[in-house]
């Protein structure tokens, strides 16, 4: 019995094994796949920009194939134009087939003389990516640019600190009607070496900013004529930038916003020396003080980016000026402990900067130190 019962044990799991063996060998694999055609992913990210006469065209060279492989071999970019974009089936043009890598890609494409005069007209731009095989996926969508006479370059442009930042100028167009953009770029500071020390004062009240960014764009104001300068405020001290112009003219064609920029300009290089003192203070007044033999003073702070305090200057009618702060105090506010009794004084203030400007004298108040105020 025990015999028999194991037996058909065996028998059970041999007949359960086959059936799975049947199964598995009558399932259907599916389709077979293709083998992959390692066709680059289509640019998703084409653009263009019109400057002088020339059209730069900025784009990412996909990495991967329109099937998600990675990508191998030499890849080469296609790029065409489109003289009549809104005809339809518009004729693109191959100008340039050049060798790329994944990632960023950019080229230009200089304007015939046909395209970079007479009045603003449309063009379009395509790019397509071929493989090794030279097999592509087919081109982009199309990115829009304007044909057309650029504005005029920017010339004699010319730079000067300030004591608010930096002057710019240039020979003006006012009759254009385009705006000046201005692309400022920081340079590293060499001041940190060479400036001098400050004078020892209580911390600024009016920080330095931090964190300034290196490259910053400036714009002329958009409903004025060409001003042939502008101020740029944000200019720091002590610190050294170069500056290009370029002149910028807004189109809308077939419903498209563009742009035409002029060539860029040649750069300057403006450095901003601190050599410019704070403004003088204002509103000193002088009345006598709380305790005995004592003068206090007040005036209106002085909103300078780099103030490093006050100084505090005292005469009599027959004395000369005597400064009363060996080091510049912080706060417009001061009081004199070292008066005589009776004694008429003159007073006035000066204000100091972190570089040791010292600025004009304030307007002059006078009190009478009293013994018993």
């Amino acid at each position: 019995m025990i015999f028999q019962h194991h037996w058909r044990n065996a028998l059970a799991i041999a007949s359960a094994s086959l059936l799975v063996t049947l199964l598995t060998a009558c399932a259907s694999p599916g389709p077979p796949r293709p083998p992959s055609l390692k066709l680059p992913a289509t640019v998703t990210d084409l653009t263009a920009e019109r400057v002088g006469d020339t059209v730069r065209l900025h784009w990412n060279t996909p990495s991967r194939t329109t099937d998600g492989l990675d990508l191998k071999g030499q890849l080469t970019a296609e790029l065409c134009r489109e003289i009549h974009p809104t005809q339809p089936h518009p004729a693109c043009t191959s100008f340039t087939r050049l060798p790329v890598k994944p990632g960023p890609s950019q080229t230009s494409d200089p304007l015939p003389a046909e395209l970079a005069t007479g009045p603003a007209a449309l063009v379009a731009y395509r790019i397509q990516i071929f493989n090794s095989d030279n097999r592509s996926a087919g081109g982009s969508h199309p990115v829009f640019a304007a044909a057309g006479a650029a504005p005029a370059p920017v010339t004699q442009l010319r730079g000067a600190a300030n004591r608010n930042g930096a002057i710019i100028e240039w020979q003006p167009q006012p009759a254009s009607g385009d705006l000046v953009e201005l692309d400022r770029i920081l340079l590293p500071s060499f001041s940190q070496t060479t400036k001098p020390a400050a004078p020892t004062a209580a911390k600024n009240p009016l920080p330095m900013p931090t964190n300034l960014p290196t490259e910053v764009r400036l714009q002329t104001p958009k409903d004025a004529p060409d001003p042939g300068g502008t101020l740029d405020r944000t200019a720091q001290k002590a610190e050294t930038y170069t500056y290009q112009a370029q002149r910028v003219r807004a189109v809308t064609l077939d419903g498209h916003a563009l742009e035409l920029r002029s060539a860029t300009s040649p750069t300057i290089t403006v450095h901003i020396a601190d050599t410019f003192p704070p403004l003088a203070p204002t509103g000193l007044d002088a009345v006598p003080g709380d305790k005995p033999a004592t003068v206090d003073l007040s005036w209106e702070p002085v909103a300078d980016s780099d103030l490093a305090g006050y100084n505090v200057y005292r005469r009599t009618a027959n004395s000369t000026w005597q400064k009363l702060t060996p080091t510049p105090i912080n706060n417009p506010a001061y009081t004199d402990t070292t008066t005589t009794a009776g004694q008429h004084y003159i007073y006035r203030i000066t204000a100091l900067d972190t570089t040791g400007n010292e600025s004009q004298p304030s307007n002059e108040a006078e009190e009478i130190a009293r013994s018993n105020p």
